[in-house]
């Protein structure tokens, strides 16, 4: 059987969520590429066929992650209700780890950043991408304003600090630190936020106790534990 004879996407999706996985679990340092050949269940041989080289894989492995969480996104859009702040706020606590699933998303997009800053490939994907978020943002707003529930402001600029915003207020979310969690980092982005676009209250962000947690749960933090410790392994001479 040639290699070519294997159902493409079905491959494909599959070691690229693999890929996923062993870099959120490992960090991206210790991923190999036999490593992930194994997780996904397929031959190096077959991995090499779809993806030639890491840096390939890596980058598609970037895209096919912010496609998936997009999906995610426009569900959670929908479901929002019809208003421009909740639409904004529902987009906005979407960008925070606010679940166990966008915690593993926060894990491997954090390693993705940190490598882009000596990739320039993975640097212009991950623009591109940051662009999307902003853009979408910014149309949320543009769209409260042109309701009248915003005041005019200057929605790019708004839509690039809470991106910055949600990105500081994640990490800390993410690294268990006490003085912010999840409900601490939805109300600062939600009343400033609130504040820059002139709405006449916070942003309605979910509570806890409905649709989202109110911490990523331990098995995140152990799992962060657990990559850890391997990692101080691998640097102990």
């Amino acid at each position: 059987m040639s290699l070519a004879t294997f159902t493409v996407p079905d491959t494909r999706t599959r070691i690229l969520e693999a890929t996923a996985a062993c870099i959120s679990q490992d960090g991206l340092v210790a991923v190999r590429m036999v490593t992930i050949a194994k997780a996904a269940g397929v031959s190096t041989a077959l991995l090499h066929y779809h993806f030639a080289t890491k840096e390939h894989l890596l980058e598609q492995v970037l895209r096919h992650s912010y496609e998936s969480t997009t999906v995610l996104d426009q569900a959670a859009l929908s479901d929002a209700g019809r208003t421009a702040a909740q639409r904004l706020a529902a987009y906005l606590d979407r960008y925070l780890p606010s679940d166990d699933s966008l915690a593993r998303d926060w894990l491997l997009w954090q390693e993705f950043g940190l490598m882009s800053l000596r990739h320039p490939r993975l640097a212009a994907v991950n623009a591109d991408l940051h662009e999307g978020d902003v853009n979408a943002i910014a149309g949320i707003i543009n769209d409260g304003i042109a309701d009248g529930s915003f005041h005019d402001c200057d929605a790019a600029a708004i839509a690039c600090a809470a991106v910055a915003m949600c990105d500081g207020l994640g990490t800390r979310v993410l690294s268990d630190d006490p003085r912010t969690t999840l409900h601490d980092a939805r109300e600062i982005v939600a009343t400033t936020i609130a504040s820059l676009i002139g709405y006449a209250s916070r942003l309605p962000f979910p509570t806890e106790g409905t649709s989202s947690t109110s911490q990523p749960s331990r098995s995140m933090s152990a799992l962060r534990k657990s990559r850890d410790i391997r990692s101080t392994r691998k640097d102990t001479p």
